[in-house]
């Protein structure tokens, strides 16, 4: 009771209304909730998969959750769930093939046995079924089969094949492969067989199509002596097999319905499908060869439309899941609709994982996260597809708004329109950005690699820049824009694509056209472009509009290319004073040719030096304006051994660069195509730390970008896999001392992180001091941020009590500085 007494007395000399922070040294890994992949309702649960992520909600609870990775779940990037409902729990197959199994009660049990298999071949989770205590599971390899009770492998079989879907009758197991000698043959063994080898099972018929899952329609032996499932492929087309052993193996198949985008079996052991805006369900035939019967339930109506739906009590309460949340209705036979829980999405969770780039608020309260359609030499996710939708979300202070398009967008291009008649015109197809309007955050550059440059505000279509209205030129029937930004003027500079020699790639919009006009009225008089002679874009085109030199550079996908230079004289708009040149091969400060086959990313640091990130490496340009010196080179950055040899090696020579940022001590983040995040010192003579999937959250090596928060020391992580966040030992320095202060405060017992300082201005001598004001530990700040390990100057741990912060600015070490926090320690 005294301590207590003493801990909130000693509360009261702390400053208040801290946000909740995270400890310096720890990760936040960020729930994806978008494009559903799985709905299963079971009695207690409904349980969504999405873009990798698992989110649930708990009907009786009436509370929602979304499972994160190290917290919550053992895996990363979830592949499938599948639900057993006699043991009540749901059975989590992550893409690295290791399996969770989470039940009813909060128990979660990991089941690493196929990840950790010492095989060579691929291993992934394809289909997963229940038997009592067993769980057969097929891969991509052949079959596992585990004892829930004991968490172990009861028995396996690696056939070397890809069985794509299993099944089970009374008494048999059926297993469909893929490719091999019995490649759509559906074969069968009995339960109590070993199950070890391809050639102890039985044909019992082949099936017309590559099926990837078997639903069962009977849950044992039917009157006609079979066993009935509804098999599933991937066009997808829905089809029946019934299977008997007596007096001989057989099967039977017959066509059901086609082109149905989705097919699932209810806890009532009813089997649904969804075709042309209709709920039907499935029926057992009444002699053997005989369809199926087939019965439409209800319409779906239009809240719903291209939603996935699952039930565990028919029309009464059906779950739906889509972009807009997930939600649960009363479907009456008439069409009439009564909600029954409104649409909800977890909190904090973007509205989708493949992530591709970061763009910064024009105001820097914020940042946008987007995917990308169109590359060819950065990591996009689903492939180089013209037809990629645009997704976005704006994140801020924790929270993550989505960035919508839900007008009607101008497509000209053919390509584009053909995707929009299948999705739908309220869409940006192959996006390559979004930025902020500097003048009106609400309206947003959103740009693509087949038809130009849109204007949106609040999801509605205000300007539309193509070949009409802008300097675009017609490349393979598309209008490619692939950057963007604003200058401190607010002039809108463009990189665009073009395959002609006497056709600029920079394209600029005067500040005063874009604030002055209606943007539909734009037209081709009103840009300007920049001419960077014969550095001809391909398709992408990298800007970086320096801040500190009144330069442009300019990075595009050329085979072993360099980079070409624009100096504006510090007035965009005015091409009359520009200077202009480009490198094809670049020499570095030994003298040698430095060649490597594409540049990837550019960025300017805080002291205006220029970092360029290749499939090579790293290099510098020390003076951005010695571009213009006939003996310019590039510095080559090298890391020394520090062995006594004198030798040194080039920075991350045989890493592939995506992405550089830079963080207030003017460190610079490393994101790699293979090798996750390196943080790297200023001179970029030190490797200060590598995070990746071994020692960190990060569920891939491959980094896609990278965002430094200029108002904290947060480093955000661009991922396929998601978005991360890592909070460093570094903050944006302050010009004084007035809004300093430490978290976590008061530090309570157990807590062994790091106790950080931040408000601190730059290079801060920082002094930690008892209550006598004895010395107990010192440090100098990174920008504005300190750190502490709450141990005294001998490394051992301080006794309970409050701490005082000194800090001082300069280089005098002995000053005693000014107070400019406490601390509260218990121990």
């Amino acid at each position: 009771m005294i301590r207590k007494l003493f801990v909130i007395l000693l509360l009261c000399l702390l400053p208040s209304g801290l946000s909740a922070q995270l400890a310096t040294g720890s990760w936040k890994v960020y729930g994806a909730f978008g494009l559903p992949d799985k709905l299963l309702e079971t009695p207690q649960f409904v349980y969504l998969l999405t873009q990798g992520s698992l989110h649930s909600y708990d009907k009786a609870n009436d509370e929602s959750r979304s499972y994160l990775p190290g917290d919550d779940i053992n895996g990363h990037q979830i592949k499938n769930i599948f639900y057993n409902t006699d043991r009540r729990y749901l059975t989590i197959c992550y893409m690295d093939a290791a399996i969770d199994l989470l039940y009813d009660d909060g128990r979660l049990v990991s089941l690493p046995d196929i990840r950790d298999a010492n095989l060579t071949v691929s291993k992934v989770i394809n289909d997963v079924k229940f038997d009592g205590d067993l769980i057969y599971v097929a891969t991509s390899f052949g079959l596992v089969v585990f004892r829930e009770s004991t968490a172990d492998v009861k028995e396996s079989g690696v056939y070397n094949v890809n069985v794509a879907a299993i099944a089970l009758t009374p008494d048999h197991l059926l297993i469909y492969p893929h490719d091999g000698d019995k490649a759509r043959h559906l074969l069968a063994i009995e339960k109590t067989a070993r199950m070890n080898s391809l050639g102890n099972y039985i044909s019992v018929g082949v099936l017309p199509d590559n099926y990837v899952e078997i639903i069962p329609l009977s849950d044992g032996y039917a009157a006609d002596g079979m066993t009935h499932f509804i098999l599933r492929d991937n066009t997808p087309y829905l089809a029946h097999v019934g299977v008997r052993f007596d007096p001989v193996p057989e099967s039977h198949i017959c066509w059901v319905a086609g082109q149905t985008p989705q097919c699932f079996k209810s806890d009532e052991g009813v089997v649904y499908y969804v075709s042309e805006g209709r709920l039907y369900e499935v029926g057992l035939p009444q002699e053997t060869n005989l369809p199926v019967p087939v019965k439409e339930v209800v319409r779906i109506p239009e809240i719903m439309k291209d939603d996935l739906i699952a039930t565990t009590s028919g029309m009464s309460s059906v779950w739906v899941a889509g972009m807009k949340g997930l939600g649960n209705y009363r479907l009456d036979a008439d069409g009439g609709v009564t909600v029954l829980r409104d649409r909800f999405r977890p909190s904090g969770v973007t509205t989708f994982s493949d992530i591709s780039c970061f763009f910064p608020s024009s105001d820097g309260r914020g940042f946008y996260i987007s995917n990308l359609g169109i590359s060819q030499v950065k990591p996009i996710g689903k492939g180089d597809f013209m037809n990629t939708r645009f997704t976005g979300n704006f994140i801020s202070g924790g929270k993550v708004e989505d960035v919508a398009v839900t007008g009607k967008m101008t497509i000209r291009n053919s390509p584009g329109a053909t995707s929009a008649q299948r999705y739908g015109y309220d869409n940006i197809f192959a996006p390559a950005f979004v930025i902020e309007d500097p003048d009106d955050p609400t309206i947003r550059y959103i740009g693509s690699g087949l038809d130009g440059l849109f204007v949106v505000k609040d999801g509605q279509e205000i300007g539309k820049f193509d070949e009409n209205s802008s300097i675009y030129k017609s490349a393979n029937w598309a209008w490619r824009t692939n950057d963007a930004c604003f200058d401190p003027d607010g002039n809108l500079i463009i990189g665009v694509f073009t395959n002609n020699a006497n056709e600029s790639p920079i394209a600029v919009l005067p500040a005063e056209k874009r604030r002055t006009k209606d943007l539909r009225s734009i037209t081709k008089d009103d840009w300007l472009t920049l001419d960077i002679g014969n550095y001809i874009s391909n398709r992408d085109v990298d800007l970086l509009l320096c801040r500190h030199s009144p330069m442009i550079f300019l990075i595009a996908s050329h085979y072993q290319g360099g980079f070409a230079a624009l100096h504006h004289g510090g007035t965009v708009t005015d091409p009359s004073d520009d200077r202009h040149v480009t490198f094809s091969s670049l020499i570095d400060q030994d003298g040698k040719q430095f060649v490597t086959n594409y540049p990837r990313c550019l960025t300017e640091d805080k002291r205006g030096r220029i970092w360029c990130g290749t499939t090579s490496g790293i290099y510098e340009i020390t003076n951005p304006l010695s571009v213009f010196s006939p003996d310019f080179t590039i510095n080559r950055l090298k890391v020394p051994r520090n062995d006594g040899t004198n030798l040194a090696d080039y920075l991350l020579e045989t890493e592939d660069i995506n992405c550089i940022a830079v963080d207030a001590a003017n460190r610079k983040w490393v994101g790699t195509m293979d090798s996750g995040v390196y943080l790297v010192s200023e001179n970029g003579d030190e490797v200060i730390a590598n995070f990746n999937t071994s020692n960190s959250p990060l569920s891939t090596n491959t980094i896609t970008d990278i965002y430094v928060d200029p108002n904290s020391n947060s480093v955000f992580i661009a991922t396929l896999h998601g978005l991360y966040e890592y909070a460093s030992s570094t903050s944006p320095a302050r010009p004084d001392y007035s809004d300093v202060y430490a978290y976590p405060n008061p530090v309570e017992p157990g807590y062994s992180g790091w106790i950080t300082i931040k408000g601190l201005m730059e290079n801060s001598l920082v002094k930690i001091m008892d209550a006598g004001m004895h010395l107990v530990y010192q440090t100098r700040s990174q920008g504005g941020q300190a750190i502490w390990d709450g141990c005294s100057l001998n490394g051992s741990r301080v006794k309970s009590g409050v701490y005082y912060v000194l800090a001082s600015s300069g280089d005098d070490v002995s000053s005693e500085g000014d107070v400019v926090t406490k601390i509260l320690v218990v121990n």
